[in-house]
């Protein structure tokens, strides 16, 4: 090997080692340097671009203000011929706004300090007048002309045209040359800043082509080489990692268990039943009866937790899973999809009368007794079920049939068995057709405002009414609320319908005062969706004040079955700080059953509303027993009374006499419009009791 050959390797080598960076990971100061090289370039060019920018800008500019200069001595030209011609007003307004502009233009000229330096020459000191004095003095003559009379008239017109056609235009021509030559330049010089910065970054492309590409990929083969030292030590890894397999299968299996069914009952989830019901193929010879799904919800289960806790209702849930183990055959599948709810699985040929067998069984076994941390608690169980009718049935199919199902089970009472059937679907698209109705009644405002008058039993006045909602529909006519409030429950629009009861009926109070009825204050029910509201009596008191009402004018009409609906220690709240704002609250149909006398304890009420059905039986001493006893609580408690459902001159007399306070019932006068309740009013409402008396 010559001396020259050996050195041309050893000493190439030895120099791709000093430049070539052995890391990667110390790539970033060759990007650093780039970048750097970058950013100054990149700037430098900015910063030149935007000089000659500014410039072409400015010369554009001056050379528009010359060139409006121009175009506005020849419109003043126009403008003075024709005026000499005609003298009309309109000219003369032109010829004046003409010469104003061109003064305007003139003076911008004079006042811009940037003028380039041949151009202030130019403009200045240029010829025997120059170009400024001679705009100005054009400028002035211009709008003294139209106020000057004969023989100066004329020469002013004759200097002027002279001016105009010879010297003045075209010296304004030689001053927008001078700018365009300007732009010009500007123009020129931009394009060479342009190829510079052009080779400036071919320049740079090629010293990081050298700089960093080709050490990259230098050290990036390095790289890889050291990537094949370690592939020896991977395999011997792998072999590990086979023994730590085995492990991690087990484990997986655990945890696709814990994935797939209850912590709490040990039954599938619903995660499993999807699964269960995805492999299991429905073929024509099983079709018809060959699956059965059923699907199981607890009754009362809410008050065993809000009772006993939610230990105790665990305790429930399994303890019911067991029951349905107990119950389920061997092929059987069981599962807990959530909550309180169960699905059972029957995936051989049964007749319906097993099933439903077999569900009367499983409510019975879950009504029984149990006795939970040493208390004995009642649950029940409510049941929907539906067989496979074609080989097309599909999971999805199956779950809300069988969904449909326990909802009619549920609605007939609970703890009964109950199996899908098409009837269900036509019913529930018949209610979604209610749904949508109600959605456009409160579109097109077809829910009106009722009112049914409140009398007070000693003095005969008016003491308030109740607002009460009716529908107006545009086919049906007036519909009652009994045919339209559940429906409107099941579409979450109770709420809505109270609000808007609330600003309907406050307005009819304000409109019927306006009218001259004595009306002292109205009243309007909270569904429990109103109740869960935590701002309520804000709204309400919202609404009072835009109508420049009080407090007082409102009273809040509050059924018991709502407080436990809507969370008691949340309504209870709710209904204590309306009470606080100043508004009464009233507890509607008191009497009709649960822990009524109790209520009275914790909420702060303004008076009792007996229900109708303490009032249909009077004059029955058991029942005017009830309510004398009543009335004697309420006053005790400095609570009013308004007996609600008198409907004959009996009870009217009956409660009168037991000292109920204040009626209301179809005998005084029934639910009815603004306009109907106004003329009820005129007609003689200021004694109603003497009225209905007579």
């Amino acid at each position: 090997m010559s001396r020259r050959f050996w050195f041309r390797r050893h000493g190439t080598r030895r120099f791709m080692q000093k430049f070539c960076i052995s890391k990667p990971d110390q790539l970033w100061k060759r990007y650093v340097l780039a970048i750097t090289f970058l950013v100054g370039m990149l700037g430098t060019v900015h910063a030149v671009s935007l000089a000659s920018t500014r410039m072409l800008d400015r010369h554009a500019e001056l050379a528009g203000l010359a060139a409006d200069q121009r175009m506005l001595s020849q419109r003043v030209l126009f403008y003075m011929n024709r005026f000499a011609e005609t003298g009309s007003q309109s000219t003369k307004e032109g010829l004046i706004t003409a010469a104003e502009a061109f003064e305007q233009t003139h003076r911008l000229l004079n006042a811009r300090q940037d003028l380039p330096p041949e151009v202030r020459s130019y403009y200045t000191g240029s010829g025997d007048i120059p170009l400024d004095q001679l705009s100005a003095r054009f400028g002035a003559m211009a709008i003294y002309f139209p106020d000057s009379t004969g023989e100066e008239r004329e020469n002013i017109r004759e200097q002027l045209n002279l001016w105009a056609k010879t010297e003045l235009l075209d010296r304004l021509d030689a001053m927008v040359a001078l700018y365009d030559a300007g732009v010009s330049q500007q123009l020129s010089r931009l394009k060479q800043v342009q190829h510079a910065a052009f080779f400036c970054a071919l320049l740079l492309l090629t010293i990081e082509a050298l700089l960093i590409f080709l050490p990259a990929q230098i050290s990036v083969t390095r790289a890889f080489q050291r990537l094949e030292r370690r592939k020896a030590q991977l395999l011997t890894s792998h072999r590990k990692a086979q023994d730590r397999n085995a492990e991690l299968i087990q484990v997986h299996r655990s945890l696709n268990y814990a994935a797939t069914h209850d912590p709490l009952t040990g039954l599938a989830n619903r995660r499993a039943v999807q699964s269960y019901m995805n492999t299991f193929e429905v073929t024509e010879e099983n079709g018809d009866v060959g699956i059965c799904l059923l699907k199981i919800d607890l009754d009362h289960f809410k008050a065993v937790n809000d009772t006993l806790g939610h230990g105790a209702g665990d305790e429930v849930l399994v303890r019911v899973a067991r029951l349905l183990n107990k119950h389920a055959r061997r092929e059987d599948f069981v599962a807990r999809i959530g909550g309180d709810e169960f699905i059972m699985v029957l995936t051989s040929r049964l007749a319906p009368d097993y099933v439903e067998d077999l569900g009367a069984r499983i409510i019975a076994a879950a009504s029984a007794p149990m006795s939970i941390q040493g208390q004995v608690c009642r649950i029940g169980a409510s049941i929907g079920y539906t067989f496979a009718s074609s080989s097309t049935a599909t999971q999805d199919q199956l779950l809300i049939e069988a969904d449909l199902a326990l909802y009619r089970a549920k609605r007939a009472g609970r703890g009964t068995v109950c199996r899908y059937s098409d009837e269900m679907r036509s019913d529930i698209e018949t209610r979604h057709v209610l749904f949508d109705e109600i959605n456009r009644g409160f579109t097109e405002d077809q829910f009106k405002a009722f009112i049914q008058p409140q009398v007070c039993t000693q003095t005969g006045e008016l003491t308030g009414g109740e607002i009460l909602v009716r529908w107006n529909h545009p086919e049906r006519g007036i519909v009652p609320p009994a045919l339209f409030m559940a429906a409107a429950g099941e579409a979450g629009l109770l709420n809505q319908i109270d609000m808007l009861m609330l600003e309907k009926g406050l307005d009819l109070l304000e409109s019927v005062r306006a009218q001259g009825v004595n009306l002292p204050k109205i009243s309007f029910n909270a569904s429990p969706a109103t109740l869960r509201d935590p701002f309520l009596p804000e709204r309400m008191m919202q609404e009072v004040r835009a109508r420049h009402l009080q407090p007082s004018d409102l009273s809040l009409e509050v059924l018991e079955t709502t407080l436990i609906e809507s969370g008691e220690d949340v309504a209870v709240e709710t209904v204590n700080r309306i009470a606080e704002a100043g508004f009464s609250v009233f507890l509607d149909d008191f009497g009709t059953g649960y822990a009524s006398i109790s209520t009275l304890a914790h909420l702060r009420l303004s008076g009792l509303k007996l229900d109708r059905s303490l009032i249909s039986p009077v004059p029955e001493a058991r029942a005017e027993s009830i309510i004398s006893a009543l009335v004697d609580l309420s006053k005790r408690l400095d609570m009013s009374i308004i007996t609600e459902g008198v409907e004959t001159h009996e009870q009217l007399d009956a409660v009168h006499r037991l000292g109920c306070n204040i009626i209301q019932g179809f005998l005084i006068a029934e639910p009815m419009p603004q306009e109907e309740f106004t003329t009820w009013y005129q007609s003689g409402a200021d004694a109603p009791m003497d009225r209905l008396r007579a």
